[in-house]
């Protein structure tokens, strides 16, 4: 994509808004602008019925029913209730930690470290994944949640999430998988994986900003604890008024990424694979980690002998990439999840991430590697 001057490489911080999504929500103010929780009249049925067709669209794409959909205002609120459950957990059976990955997103990694439990990390191997060995040699009895991203936003490494599941199944320990960039990068089917509960976030699959949801899988609903009480809706799993036209925009998005996803992804790849090749073979950068297990619109690049921030501020308005993720951007550390890889700190600042997707293409390959070249050679 390409706004203006800007060649669009930020795709993991948010994706833009499919058309076809804005058309579902722009219908959706006119149609469905009712309170979905107006019991009294046909307006009011309508907006809820058009909200039950939004989840199991959301459902479909990971392998759920509707009931199993919570919406929330995005990832970071769903983290919460996940995090919540573990504290519900603990004053229940007082087991009092909670295991997350060292590469986990800060709105896990922030709600773990305020909750009050002891907070152990699990390792990261060389691909930037959560490592199953470490969380076996970490779990036990004390344990009362393990949490781990499925698919990192830095790095683009996507995890084991059949083996981590089965070994929190074996020892009778509730999973969270954090999914928000789960399904531009792989197909997902949670009740096949046995995990239950994972966070998505629309604006992460080309739906919009302010919407995403907890899934909870069969046998899960009780470990839910709202953050928001509100006035009992969503059967008092979280309160507030439900949005109608983002829930149908998110529900539209997973729909398209169900039908064209694969497709996508094989695309994407193609171009990623693209943009790393020509930098590599110029010696502009290197890819940090490899292809396989990867997000195919990924591409963390070393710029060995040149800061990444100072890089990309010449770059403007021209390439729009991250130093990091966007919830870090800005701060002046680098990035907890290079360090965790094992780069060191000089290393991780030379590193930025570009990230393609739906509307991404060869033409803006070819712009961005040109531009980047000759911002390198001027030193």
């Amino acid at each position: 994509m390409q706004a203006g001057d800007t060649i669009y490489l930020d795709y993991q911080a948010a994706t833009p808004v499919d058309e076809r999504v804005l058309r579902v929500m722009q219908a959706a103010y006119f149609t469905h602008f009712a309170n979905p929780h107006s019991a009294d009249h046909v307006l009011g049925w309508r907006a809820a019925a058009a909200i039950d067709i939004a989840a199991v669209q959301v459902a479909d794409l990971f392998g759920l029913g509707a009931d199993d959909v919570i919406f929330t205002s995005g990832a970071s609120e769903a983290n919460a209730m996940a995090l919540n459950a573990a504290k519900a957990i603990a004053s229940q059976t007082g087991r009092t930690e909670v295991l997350i990955g060292s590469g986990d997103h800060g709105s896990i990694r922030n709600e773990a470290d305020s909750s009050g439990l002891l907070v152990k990390y699990i390792s990261i191997d060389e691909r930037g994944a959560p490592d199953p060995n470490h969380l076996q040699a970490l779990i036990s009895e004390r344990t009362a949640l393990v949490s781990v991203i499925g698919v990192n936003n830095e790095n683009g490494a996507i995890a084991e999430l059949g083996g981590i599941a089965a070994i929190c199944k074996s020892y009778g320990i509730p999973f969270h998988a954090d999914l928000a960039q789960a399904p531009l990068a792989t197909n997902i089917d949670l009740l096949d994986l046995d995990i239950p509960l994972a966070t998505v976030s629309a604006h992460k699959l080309y739906g919009p900003k302010g919407i995403g949801a907890l899934l909870v899988g069969p046998g899960a609903s009780e470990l839910i604890k709202p953050v928001i009480m509100g006035a009992g809706q969503q059967n008092g799993r979280r309160g507030g008024t439900m949005p109608t036209e983002l829930i149908m925009g998110f529900g539209e998005a997973c729909r398209l990424v169900a039908i064209e996803g694969t497709i996508e992804r094989d695309r994407i790849s193609s171009l990623r694979n693209r943009f790393v090749k020509i930098l590599e073979e110029k010696q502009i950068a290197r890819l940090v980690g490899g292809r396989v297990g990867r997000h195919p619109g990924n591409a963390l690049m070393h710029f060995q002998g040149r800061n990444a921030a100072d890089l990309l501020a010449r770059l403007q308005p021209y390439i729009a990439a991250s130093t990091q993720s966007a919830c870090s951007s800005g701060r002046l550390q680098p990035s907890h999840v290079l360090i965790a890889m094992g780069l060191d700190n000089e290393t991780a600042s030379e590193c930025i991430r570009f990230s393609f997707g739906r509307f991404s293409d060869d033409g803006q390959v070819d712009r961005a590697t040109a531009r980047l070249v000759q911002e390198v050679a001027r030193g």
